[in-house]
């Protein structure tokens, strides 16, 4: 059963929480004055949760509401949560909980149907690909920040993921070290949730607007100028911010990536929603 929580009230925008039973929760945040429907689903990245690192997740959304436009921040089942050590999601279990978050902002009152979109930062824009695929008219524009691309396991297997996948396999569960951040444990059936799956081609199947974003210091592969060339979509932009990191920066006192890619996200949505 839907049920909302007034929880806070942000600058210029009220916030309210979201639960849809279980551990599937958010935030949504809608802008005082100037509303006119439109609104954004938010999907966080691997093992983290709907503010993102450093916040930069609740930033956007105080950024979109200045701007009139409304948000939800989704935690994902089983992750959803930055402290959190044990994640028992999977890719499928990420697209139905993003499936049942869009389907709650459509019952908003005040929302306009064919003006969502979706913005999914790291494994969440893998997230928002398959979905926006799945369903090529639920988003009218998509964003990605830092997203994963094409086919994840040829590069688990040759990358700094080969030993937790093996153990994964072999145990049924593995731990990983993600960048000095924490260890977590993950399931043979996280793995399993990806196979046969590419990215690149399943964003193939979204038809409309979409913007890529990444930091050029990304230790994730770009895949823009493949995306632009392929997809169906326009307009399709990509913007690489200098000496952007994978969280553009986040953690850098004073460093102004994680600002600019607020910035032309915020933008990317004023045009195309």
């Amino acid at each position: 059963m839907w049920l909302t929580l007034v929880a806070t009230i942000a600058a210029g925008a009220a916030e309210e929480r979201m639960e849809l039973g279980g551990e599937l929760n958010g935030r949504w945040l809608t802008p005082d004055a100037g509303w006119d429907g439109r609104a954004v689903l938010i999907l966080h990245g691997f093992a983290s949760d709907s503010e993102g690192p450093a916040d930069l997740q609740r930033k956007l959304a105080e950024a979109l509401a200045a701007r009139g436009v409304a948000s939800l921040r989704v935690n994902f089942r089983g992750e959803g949560d930055s402290a959190r050590t044990e994640i028992l999601s999977t890719l499928g279990s990420r697209v139905a909980d993003t499936e049942a978050a869009r389907a709650w902002v459509a019952s908003r009152p005040g929302v306009a149907e064919r003006r969502v979109g979706v913005l999914g930062f790291s494994l969440g824009g893998g997230t928002a690909i398959v979905t926006a695929g799945r369903h090529p008219e639920w988003f009218r524009s998509v964003a990605l920040w830092s997203s994963v691309s094409g086919d994840l396991r040829p590069q688990w297997v040759n990358g700094a993921w080969s030993k937790v996948l093996a153990q994964a396999e072999r145990e049924g569960v593995g731990s990983i070290e993600i960048a000095g951040w924490k260890t977590v444990t993950l399931r043979r059936e996280f793995f399993e949730s990806f196979g046969g799956v590419d990215f690149d081609r399943e964003l193939l199947k979204y038809p409309g607007p979409l913007l890529g974003v990444r930091g050029a210091a990304d230790y994730l592969p770009a895949a823009e100028a493949k995306w632009l060339a392929t997809v169906k979509g326009r307009p399709a932009e990509a913007v690489m911010i200098a000496g952007g990191d994978h969280v553009f920066n986040v953690f850098e006192p004073g460093a102004p990536q994680a600002a600019q890619a607020i910035a032309v996200t915020v933008a990317w949505f004023e045009r195309t929603l």
